[in-house]
């Protein structure tokens, strides 16, 4: 008899202890969705980005651009799909080159043609935009990008990378040029050399953190 309770004291711990365990397990896995839903955008997040390769400035040569690492941040923290503007005649690697090239555009009030397009633009809901800043200003590519698509009843957050200017007034800039989109103001500038480290990282996740995201 003794025996018989014995066995089944035991056989009470051991369900006990896997309705704890799968409980706990359930508590985790609970969690662990929160976290995908929270930063699961369901396809409705684009970054788009336009980034310099080859010479940057304070960083010396590059095969993924400043303002890229930036972007790749995001993408991966939202879970979102990206695309980047590709020119249909490439900037110089040289960074000298490139400036000269970038102030002639301004100049010019030059629209550069972009090799590739996003087909279902409409699909998005929210629109990171990320560039460089050059003379002070957006890099007139981008200048070409947000007057090909329609941004109306679109969210825009800009992003960018500098070497001292901050986002030099550009977030108010593609405001005046998008009226009819919400244009989030409260974008993030992080420069170039800062963009490529773990800090800028971190610092680019507390900024979606901030938003909402």
């Amino acid at each position: 008899m003794k025996k018989i309770i014995i066995i089944s004291i035991i056989a009470l711990i051991i369900l006990a202890v896997g309705i704890s365990e799968a409980a706990a397990m359930s508590d985790a896995e609970s969690k662990s969705n929160d976290i995908l839903k929270k930063n699961n955008t369901n396809g409705k997040v684009l970054v788009v980005y336009f980034s310099k390769t080859g010479e940057n400035y304070n960083v010396g040569e590059v095969e993924v651009g400043n303002t890229a690492m930036m972007a790749s941040y995001i993408k991966e923290y939202l879970n979102a799909d990206s695309f980047e503007i590709v020119p249909v005649n490439p900037y110089p690697d040289d960074y000298k080159e490139t400036t000269d090239q970038a102030s002639k555009e301004q100049s010019d009030n030059a629209r550069p043609e972009i090799k590739n397009r996003i087909d279902n633009f409409d699909n998005y809901d929210t629109i990171f935009i990320g560039y460089p800043i050059w003379w002070g200003d957006l890099p007139n590519i981008m200048y070409t990008f947000l007057e090909q698509y329609d941004f109306n009843g679109k969210t825009v957050i800009p992003f960018n990378t500098h070497e001292g200017s901050g986002d030099a007034g550009t977030y108010q800039t593609i405001a005046s040029q998008l009226p009819e989109a919400k244009v989030n103001t409260d974008g993030l500038a992080i420069d170039g050399k800062t963009a490529r480290t773990e800090y800028g990282k971190q610092h680019t996740i507390e900024w979606l953190k901030g938003l909402g995201f």
